[in-house]
């Protein structure tokens, strides 16, 4: 999944995402968090609970994964859009009502703060890395504006001397909240995922090193990423003996176990998975999942305290069928 020049066709690289993050408070408690994964969606719905006898207004966030946009082809984020702050169509309810989040974009570079330097510039919007290179991205800027960031560093010159940005860029919604005093909050999002994917693999290479070195179904340090047991790897095998067929491995990563800033555990915890298609296999790390639906599956936790992330692993038959 980790792309190289000659197979931008054929793969995409993947960033883990999460939920959204309160600012550090003991006055709210999360009563319930439904999570659904899927590989076209992840759907998000909180119930929260201010245990004080006074109103708790606060700063909620939704943070993008930071792009280092250096990285170019080499960042797993390469193929991602261009020139849409939103690239994840992040959507926000509050007690079923739709509220507006404020965008903010902020660049860094060598640990300073460069978004000002590069929104006078014209070039704060620039977008992940796409074939092609970032020179249509550049090509509004002046010859003179170039150069000047030139000088700062902010842009140099990558392969076959194009112009290359060296920031981070990092992204983030949020909004003030006000929980009142004794009461339930519901709050809800839905925004796309990173899905990276990869074409062509038999059974037999799914948990071993690919074309690309990387460990599809395994962890770089050689741990099972996926749990992918027995029972799974026989039934890629049966599919492959009635027929000839290659494998599409599709990847999605949920962080659960950070930014939990709110009081105790959560009170009840679902997590519903989505395989996309009936024929498709799905492997992950979760005890517990029963299954409910034609695509889906279901667990349900009291007390939950996120323990581990969530590394999602769907497998279709040649081309993506999702």
């Amino acid at each position: 999944m980790w792309p190289l020049p000659g197979q931008a066709n054929d793969s995409t690289g993947f960033q883990g995402t999460t939920g959204i993050e309160l600012s550090a408070t003991r006055d709210i408690e999360m009563v319930s968090e439904d999570l659904r994964i899927g590989p076209d969606e992840i759907r998000v719905s909180y119930v929260f609970r201010n245990v004080t006898d006074h109103p708790v207004e606060t700063i909620v966030a939704f943070p993008l994964p930071d792009l280092d946009l250096s990285a170019g082809l080499e960042a797993p984020n390469w193929g991602f859009p261009v020139n849409k702050p939103d690239f994840l169509d992040f959507k926000l309810w509050v007690n079923d009502r739709p509220v507006p989040a404020t965008l903010e974009r902020r660049a860094q570079f060598k640990g300073q703060d460069v978004t000002r330097e590069l929104a006078a510039a014209g070039v704060l919007d620039i977008g992940p890395w796409k074939p092609g290179g970032y020179d249509p991205q550049f090509a509004h800027v002046p010859k003179e504006t170039i150069t000047r960031l030139r000088e700062a560093g902010l842009v140099t010159d990558g392969d076959d001397d194009h112009d290359m940005p060296t920031w981070v860029l990092q992204t983030k919604y949020f909004w003030t909240q006000t929980f009142p005093a004794g009461a339930e909050t519901r709050i809800r999002h839905v925004y796309k995922p990173f899905v990276g994917r990869m074409v062509g693999h038999k059974s037999a290479d799914i948990g071993g090193k690919t074309a690309v070195g990387r460990l599809v179904g395994e962890d770089r340090s050689g741990a099972d990423r996926y749990c992918i047991d027995g029972a799974t790897r026989k039934a890629l095998q049966t599919i492959e003996t009635r027929q000839p067929v290659l494998f599409s491995p599709w990847e999605i990563e949920y962080i659960l176990t950070t930014a939990r800033n709110w009081r105790g555990p959560i009170g009840r915890f679902r997590l519903v998975i989505d395989k996309g298609a009936p024929e498709n296999i799905v492997s992950l790390c979760w005890n517990g999942l029963r299954k409910t639906g034609p695509t889906t599956f279901e667990s349900t936790i009291r007390d939950y305290v996120p323990d581990r992330d969530i590394r999602l692993l769907i497998l279709s038959r040649g081309p993506a069928s999702f």
